[in-house]
């Protein structure tokens, strides 16, 4: 069993830093982030290890970023180059959805008494009279994973010299395009080098989601998160004549009732299964309004995956659009030739020539015709929607669409006709399953066999974590085909988004998620289990690095 000393170690290292990391506001997108990384800066720098080795610390700044953002990066060097990476994000979303509390939202005392005063759900309530949990915007999403994380560097850099070295990254932008996780993994590539690192396992402390006491959850992967866009060019015509043209919406209604909740299109691995795709946006592009049939539109998903790659999505999303064009044609023939009967006319015959592109085809097809012209306008689009995007003027789709139309226009492209792309953020899925080495540390078994010793307390291992993380660019486990769906297939690449396959292809250690229970993330009843963030999860990490590299007990 744990010693009491030990336990109240961990608390008086944990608590007061995680209060500062609440208290300290850090609005993803935002100067805020700056802020809370010049405190964990500072912080590390407090640490006597550091002091003596100051080289071994620092922070990398995000590439073009407007708000200056920086990576915090800090290394325990151990007698071995094996090593462990701890990451985390200390960004948090915003504090607007606490109405009249929002200056509370980051003192968790006075917050949790002004909650007291107010209509609560049961499950709420009880939680907030119990006493056990923390309350405040960040408290579990995910500032007690960073104090975590923090406080086990501490403990390591304190003792003896360690048989393995320990890494921490601090990263921003988790809540929006993970940047500061993509500027991470080529800090790891360029500390591999410089440091002569080899990554064996690399842990994030987000917080699980549970409703079982006694039983915790860890996880061995994350899921997968692709967004395809969608646009449809249909052909103008004015209402009064309608059979003359072909509506976009219609298509692009077409398509979303044979993708939006169609379980076919769900992942499974086992007994878990993803969520079916939704449409997250879906309008015609029309900027004025006139009596005709809209010229085009245009629209957004979300599909999470276990195994699917972006070539597959692509090869499904083809099939799709070429069924919901054929669906809307023989809708708009049939509808046209009961129109005629009902008056008279003499039906002419509808000579459409849909078809169905991928973007890459039709950036080859601008090309083409435009060659040079065509390369730098839009060269001088992408520039501008990068600023605009940068500024948070439109959103990242917004612009891979507004580029998709440009190139559209520049191709000469006739409706009816459908194009598909992808625009970021993309997280690729990950698991220990495809990783290997996994099998070898026995990740799932020796934690629960401690937290089972040491608390009483279970874990359940599964092998994706279903909240999207930033887990998802600690380790590769797809192919080629995946990269270059992605680089081919997404408006704006390598200027208004982009992601270092080249970096975290060469990351294939095992990864793990490992972090306190936390309930109502992103809501202002947010919170999370105190005894998980000041006693538990530290210990139980702090244990398992210890067994996985041989540390005796009298060592520890």
């Amino acid at each position: 069993m744990i010693s009491t000393e030990r336990q109240d170690q961990w608390r008086e290292v944990i608590e007061p830093l995680l209060l500062r990391l609440i208290a300290a506001r850090s609005d993803t997108n935002t100067a805020f982030e700056a802020v809370i990384e010049e405190l964990i800066l500072t912080w590390i720098k407090s640490r006597p290890y550091f002091c003596e080795h100051p080289e071994l610390m620092g922070t990398q700044s995000l590439e073009d970023d407007i708000y200056q953002r920086k990576v915090v990066w800090a290394l325990v060097r151990g007698e071995s180059r094996r090593t462990v990476v701890l990451f985390h994000h200390h960004d948090a979303v915003g504090i607007a959805d606490y109405g009249k509390l929002q200056e509370l939202a980051l003192r968790p005392d006075d917050l949790a008494d002004a909650l007291s005063r107010r209509k609560l759900s049961p499950r709420v309530r009880s939680d907030l009279e119990s006493g056990k949990w923390l309350f405040g915007r960040g408290s579990a999403d995910m500032k007690s994973g960073a104090a975590i994380q923090m406080a086990v560097l501490s403990h390591f850099s304190a003792g003896a010299k360690l048989p393995f070295s320990l890494l921490l990254l601090s990263v921003p932008d988790e809540e929006t395009l993970s940047r500061g996780m993509l500027q991470a993994v080529r800090l790891m590539r360029e500390l591999r080098r410089s440091q002569n690192l080899e990554y064996v396992l690399s842990i994030n402390s987000e917080p699980y989601f549970n409703q079982v006491r006694d039983q915790a959850i860890l996880f061995e992967g994350s899921v997968g998160k692709i967004m395809p866009i969608v646009y449809v060019k249909g052909v103008r015509s004015h209402v009064g004549d309608p059979y003359a043209g072909l509506n976009p919406s219609l298509v692009m209604a077409n398509l979303q009732r044979l993708s939006e909740l169609n379980t076919d299109l769900c992942d499974r691995n086992g007994n878990d299964a993803t969520p079916p795709p939704v449409w997250v946006n879906l309008k015609d592009r029309k900027r004025d309004y006139d009596a005709s049939i809209p010229e085009a539109a245009a629209g957004y998903f979300n599909w999470l995956t276990f195994t699917r790659s972006p070539a597959d999505i692509m090869i499904i999303m083809k099939k799709l659009a070429t069924r919901a064009l054929d669906d809307t044609l023989k809708h708009h023939e049939s509808s046209y030739l009961r129109f005629c009967e009902m008056t008279g006319e003499d039906a002419d015959d509808i000579d459409f020539e849909p078809e169905v592109l991928e973007y890459r085809e039709l950036h080859q097809r601008a090309l083409q015709i435009g060659g040079s012209a065509f390369f730098d306008s839009l060269a001088e689009l992408n520039d501008s929607l990068a600023t605009m995007t940068a500024k948070k003027e439109i959103t990242l789709p917004e612009a891979a669409i507004r580029l998709l139309e440009f190139v559209a226009d520049a191709a000469d492209l006739e409706g009816p006709a459908v194009v598909l792309g992808l625009s970021g953020p993309y997280y690729p899925h990950v698991s220990n399953e495809s990783l290997p080495g996994a099998s070898n540390i026995n990740l799932a078994e020796t934690i629960d066999a401690i937290s089972r010793e040491l608390y009483g307390v279970r874990y359940e291992s599964r092998p994706y974590f279903m909240g999207i993380s930033d887990t998802s660019y600690a380790a590769w486990v797809g192919d080629e085909r995946a990269i270059d769906a992605v680089r081919e297939n997404s408006p704006g690449w390598d200027r208004i988004y982009h992601i270092p396959f080249d970096a975290i292809r060469e990351l294939r250690a095992p990864v793990l998620n490992l972090g306190p229970w936390g309930k109502d993330l992103h809501k202002p009843s947010e919170r999370v289990y105190a005894d998980d963030v000041y006693r538990r999860i530290p210990e139980i990490i702090t244990r398992f690095l210890e067994s996985m590299f041989g540390i005796p007990a009298d060592e520890r």
